[in-house]
């Protein structure tokens, strides 16, 4: 009855330098969570944050878009493929 992780998707941070990581955990009962991305790199941690939009199109499933969003010019966002 515990949550474990499923799997950690990783992509490449927009510098480069490191990488931005997504954990995706389960339980026994077949739930899922999937957390917010972390960035890995100091240079994009300083630069950028995470921001998330939340589609549920019916009647397909429901899916998240993730976005580095720059810090001193929210309009600046980079699309994450996670």
């Amino acid at each position: 009855m515990s949550w474990e992780t499923i799997s950690i998707k990783k992509v490449e941070c927009p510098c480069g330098k490191g990488t931005i990581e997504q954990e995706i955990r389960g339980d026994d009962w077949n739930r899922i969570e999937v957390e917010t991305p972390i960035i890995n790199c100091t240079d994009c941690a300083n630069k950028y944050d995470i921001e998330s939009k939340y589609f549920y199109p019916k009647p397909k499933h429901d899916y998240t878009i993730y976005y580095c969003v720059d810090k001193n010019n929210k309009d600046e966002k980079i699309q994450l493929n996670l």
